[in-house]
């Protein structure tokens, strides 16, 4: 990614977010006066109910779409820069989240058995003692990439069946690649 681009999505995120914010409010200022119509004029409160749950789908759509943009930012290193999607990384590097990867990952692997991801259980064991070791920090980048290979079945090797050892090997690789001891101070 180059600077506008980066540019580029930081104005993106902040249109879908105040899209979302006034969509969900319109909406539901409609609804509430749907309610209060019903007193006054009920043949306007149908209307007014339907405009608010249409403008609220709406803000619900443009949330989708924003939280759909930050997950996809999240794997690009430059992008970091968006104080939005640092967060996003950053939740994900943190020592519960990690915890909740290993559980994720170890429930996959007694699903598959050891047939397909032989090969790669000593890459995937030492991962897992990474993942639960408070001594280690996670950058964020690998952060989300572990957060793909625990849960994203359209990204992981280890999601996707039709994947090789090989490939699997070369995600957790590539995770375990971000650990680094933590600073004591």
């Amino acid at each position: 990614m180059d600077a506008r681009t980066v540019d580029d999505a930081a104005l993106r995120l902040r249109e879908l977010r105040r899209e979302e914010w006034s969509d969900l409010a319109l909406g539901a200022a409609a609804v509430a006066a749907a309610l209060v119509t019903t007193r006054v004029e009920p043949s306007l409160a149908l209307p007014l109910l339907l405009g608010g749950f249409f403008v609220g789908a709406r803000g619900l759509i443009a949330a989708w779409r924003r939280w759909d943009l930050v997950d996809e930012l999240a794997g690009e290193h430059d992008a970091y820069a968006i104080d939005e999607i640092q967060a996003h990384a950053s939740r994900a590097a943190t020592i519960e989240r990690r915890r909740l990867f290993a559980a994720s990952i170890r429930y996959t692997l007694r699903l598959e058995g050891d047939q397909r991801l032989r090969t790669a259980m000593p890459e995937l064991e030492t991962l897992l003692a990474e993942l639960e070791d408070d001594g280690l920090v996670l950058d964020l980048p690998c952060a989300v990439a572990c957060a793909r290979l625990a849960t994203d079945p359209y990204r992981s090797a280890l999601l996707d069946r039709s994947s090789t050892p090989d490939e699997v090997c070369f995600q957790v690789r590539h995770i375990r690649g971000g650990f680094a001891p933590r600073d004591p101070t």
